[in-house]
């Protein structure tokens, strides 16, 4: 019942049977029992209001509303128990299963999502999240079931209940990156009308940041900026919002958090300096704040170690921020085999149809010189016609 992308964790898959136990045949013939009786429950409800002919339609019509009015009655009764229970001493598969029942009855039932939300829903699922912070399924199924009860108004709402809590912030994260891909890649509108970004965009960065005292979850890092680009790709406004409250300060420091943990965090790497490409695509005053920030050193050093798939956006972000001479400090220092050479060479051609600041201009003829100089050493070591 997982559905797993290349790029991130596994995400619920909504209404699919989560077992595959023995018991698989035993489950199998009680679900056809129950839908039996549910198929006679629909039909009788559908006679009741078909029938014309008195007493039997005043009879049918009575039994039936008590039969819904104890169906009803006692859905609510399983609702409150498994809220009221949910998340004390029991393990956590227990409370997993608990939650898993609940999204189940909430997905398909809007008067259960009522009862939810009635009896303090967002807040149970917040805590029992809070309390097994080691299940990861568990994170899942709270993080849908928010969602299905307030939509992405209750994912920013997780989010705001979490502070300190980095494997619920995570697990709400991934999410919201979850709904804004799927939304883009079925062409709807998605992030772009939805009310709540700039408010999604703020509580990211507060769970980019961390809490005082709290050591550096890779795995968090890079699910906020993963959502986080995608809340910002194409709105400019907001990645002024981003970095008005200090997103790029963040950036920058979960990349070097990135680069600190070596090879385990190359997704977080990816991540942060796509966030960056997003953040200065045509946005020469976020360049400009970026290279003040030291940004030039670090997108460097992400330039000489990230993987060949986004070789071209590092060069692309780099020339944006420093110029083509930080475009050529990579390449200089790349093997002449890597894709730094032929995606720095790309990225400078771009630039140089681009209008630029001054301060940027002034570094083509310096840069005409050290092209000279890379191509002697290419051909020197047998590489340059492949180049």
């Amino acid at each position: 019942w997982l559905e797993c992308r290349p790029s991130g964790p596994c995400v619920p898959k909504m209404g699919v049977s989560r077992h595959n136990a023995p018991s698989v045949a035993v489950d199998d013939a009680a679900a056809a029992a129950a839908a039996d009786i549910l198929a006679a429950v629909g039909a009788l409800a559908e006679c009741s209001s078909q029938l014309e002919h008195e007493p039997l339609k005043g009879a049918v019509g009575n039994a039936t509303a008590q039969l819904f009015s104890h169906i009803e009655g006692r859905c609510r009764e399983l609702v409150d128990a498994l809220l009221l229970s949910v998340g004390g001493s029991e393990s956590d598969e227990v409370a997993y299963d608990k939650l898993w029942t609940l999204r189940l009855m909430g997905k398909r039932s809007e008067v259960t999502r009522r009862w939810i939300l009635e009896a303090g829903g967002m807040e149970i699922v917040a805590r029992v999240m809070a309390a097994h912070t080691g299940h990861d399924k568990l994170q899942k199924e709270g993080t849908w079931l928010v969602y299905i009860l307030c939509g992405v108004d209750g994912l920013a709402e997780l989010l705001r209940r979490s502070r300190g809590c980095p494997a619920v912030q995570e697990a709400a994260s991934w999410a919201i990156y979850e709904l804004a891909r799927k939304q883009r890649d079925r062409g709807q509108a998605g992030v772009t009308e939805w009310p709540q970004a700039d408010t999604v965009i703020v509580l990211l960065l507060e769970a980019m940041r961390g809490q005082p005292g709290q050591p550096t979850r890779v795995d968090l890092l890079w699910a906020c900026c993963s959502a986080l680009r995608l809340l910002i790709e194409a709105h400019p406004c907001r990645g002024t919002l981003f970095v008005e409250n200090g997103g790029a300060e963040a950036t920058l420091e979960a990349l070097r958090a990135g680069q600190a943990a070596g090879s385990d965090a190359s997704s977080l790497l990816v991540a942060g300096v796509q966030l960056i490409t997003t953040l200065v695509d045509g946005n020469a005053a976020v360049a400009h704040k970026l290279r003040a920030l030291g940004a030039l050193d670090v997108l460097v050093t992400c330039g000489l170690r990230l993987p060949g798939k986004v070789t071209d956006e590092t060069m692309w972000t780099l020339g944006q921020v420093g110029g083509i001479m930080a475009v050529l400090q990579v390449m200089s220092q790349a093997p002449a085999e890597s894709d730094a050479v032929r995606s720095g060479l790309a990225a400078m051609a771009k630039l140089a149809w681009m209008p630029l600041e001054e301060s940027l201009q002034q570094q083509f003829p310096q840069a005409a010189q050290e092209l000279l100089n890379l191509a002697r050493r290419m051909q020197a070591s047998g590489d340059v016609a492949e180049k």
